[in-house]
């Protein structure tokens, strides 16, 4: 059995799955996907095909496929690589273009390797509008259609199948928008555009400035060229996530970069890119996710799990912390510069005292009812749920049971799985933090008490990892429970980045906060009680 306690949170399972050329700026959420999220496993697991982009009767219409190849760095490091193919195809006798995508990386986390992989395909017309489509991680898969002014996306998995729409114009594009545009029309230096693409993780338009620089010299995998800069600003979800690209004269994307986990790409040649994606499976050791941005601090915490309150000095590099981290009644947030904040902590357990204040924000509706992910109404997780409570009434004490039954049901604390749901979570009996936060969120709504994840970090033995822990909603208050740990609630020694009641179609992009602040955090310890 693997060691139990805290994880990387999952959105560096989901940030690699989305590369660059498909929406620039945002690491694919499978990098949790798992994270987006993505797969993880010891083995190089291959997601299902993603649903068929809805295209019956579908035959080639002439000419010859055009391939994309890129390979995918991580830190300066060869992970993996990416392939995209278009062709020109016959549906019902109306020529369209169908595209299909795979990205692969290899990595490691907290020593365990893992592959990492997003599978979609699309069907557009020949001016780039969007028809139909289709997306596969090993956590869900997705399929949709433009209708109108709506895009129409179905989010299966897990025996269970949900449906969403979303505001959707026919300017909008598809998975390869941004190339697409570029291909049309290349940027001159001092142009600006913005274009809306879809991402293939969440199934939702994301939106990306592109602002053009100058021309400069480029180091790609072989030589430097004279290529133009274009810095991106991609929102998605409320997010925004800053990128880069170069781009030659005739508008062809040759390399990316991404402020996130400094991801990346280059353009390749077909055997160049699939060698690095085996260079990378094999010498998988070279980078681990985990270990790679742990927060080092130089004064230790003297039993984190019984820190009542903790003062802390954070430094965010290039962002103002106080945006970052939330103040509420136990996390109180100061701002002291630019990129700076002191941040102070206070534990809350079920059963004591909260400290005096207003009550806490009400849960949304989303913290109550059930989802893909949040599978509550699944009679194996009711079932489950009604027994840790033991015949307990009060919603105190039976969250403290679920936190406790979800720390035992759990048995196998590893990093192999993909952000598996609740109820693949309880049958499986294996998992890292997102899954025991995941499954206590549906056995405490099962219960009818609200709860959501938390994501952000925790102390462990001189240093913070990024973590995803339980908050569950009694009595006017939002208390924080961990069922990795099964302490009974959090301390002073957890810092909240962020929540989400991980509904179907934005539990991906929900983790993107953690994502934008990894590599750049500074946390030194002032005073700790």
């Amino acid at each position: 059995m693997l060691r139990r306690g805290p994880c990387v949170a999952p959105q560096f399972r989901l940030p690699l799955n989305m590369l660059p050329r498909v929406v620039p700026g945002l690491i694919g959420m499978a990098l949790v996907a798992a994270l987006g999220l993505s797969g993880c496993s010891r083995q190089a697991a291959v997601p299902a095909t993603p649903p068929a982009a809805d295209s019956p009767e579908q035959t080639p219409a002439g000419g010859e496929a055009r391939q994309l190849w890129e390979v995918l760095t991580l830190a300066g490091t060869p992970m993996g690589h990416a392939q995209t193919t278009l062709r020109r195809v016959l549906r019902d006798g109306q020529p369209l273009v169908a595209i299909e995508g795979l990205q692969r990386m290899t990595t490691l986390r907290d020593g365990t390797p893992i592959t990492l992989e997003l599978r979609f395909s699309s069907l557009e017309t020949p001016q780039g509008r969007l028809v139909s489509f289709g997306s596969a991680t090993p956590a869900q898969h997705l399929r949709g259609h433009a209708e109108g002014n709506q895009l129409i996306v179905e989010i299966a998995g897990t025996g269970r199948t949900e449906r969403a729409t979303w505001p959707w114009s026919p300017e909008y594009r598809g998975f390869l928008g941004i190339q697409q545009s570029l291909w049309e029309s290349p940027m001159q230096p001092g142009q600006s555009r913005t274009v809306t693409c879809l991402d293939p993780t969440t199934g939702q338009p994301a939106r990306t400035r592109l602002d053009a620089r100058d021309y400069e010299s480029v180091r790609l995998l072989h030589g430097t060229r004279r290529l133009l800069r274009v810095d991106t600003r991609t929102t998605l979800a409320g997010q925004t996530l800053a990128g880069r690209l170069w781009i030659d004269p005739s508008g062809e994307i040759l390399k990316t970069w991404m402020d996130l986990l400094d991801i990346e790409s280059y353009r390749a040649e077909p055997a160049e890119a699939q060698s690095a994606s085996a260079r990378a499976a094999a010498s998988v050791a070279t980078l681990d996710l985990i270990r790679s941005i742990a927060i080092p601090v130089a004064r230790r915490l003297e039993r984190p799990l019984e820190a009542r309150r903790v003062r802390y000095r954070i430094r965010l590099q290039g962002q103002d912390p106080a945006q970052v981290f939330p103040s509420e009644s136990w996390q109180r947030v100061r701002r002291l510069d630019a990129q700076t904040a002191a941040i102070t902590v206070v534990a809350r357990r079920l059963g004591e005292m909260p400290p005096a204040g207003p009550p806490d924000p009400p849960p949304a509706e989303a913290d109550i009812r059930p989802s893909h992910f949040v599978q509550s109404d699944n009679p194996r997780i009711a079932q489950a749920a009604e027994q840790a409570a033991g015949g307990e009434s009060d919603p105190g004490k039976v969250a403290l049971r679920l936190e406790r039954f979800v720390f035992k049901a759990i048995g196998e604390k590893d990093y192999r799985q993909a952000f598996d749901s609740a109820a693949d979570a309880l049958a499986s009996g294996r998992g890292d933090c997102t899954e025991h936060a995941v499954l206590l969120a549906a056995l405490a709504r099962a219960r009818g008490i609200p709860a959501r994840a938390t994501l952000g970090l925790v102390y462990v033995d001189g240093k913070f990892l990024y973590h995803m822990w339980t908050e569950v909603y009694v009595g006017g208050r939002w208390f924080g429970l961990d069922a990795t740990r099964g302490a009974g609630g959090t301390s002073g020694a957890y810092l909240k980045i962020a929540h989400t009641s991980l509904e179907s179609t934005t539990a991906y992009a929900s983790l993107l906060p953690v994502a934008r602040v990894a590599g750049k955090l500074g946390i030194e310890i002032l005073e700790a009680d």
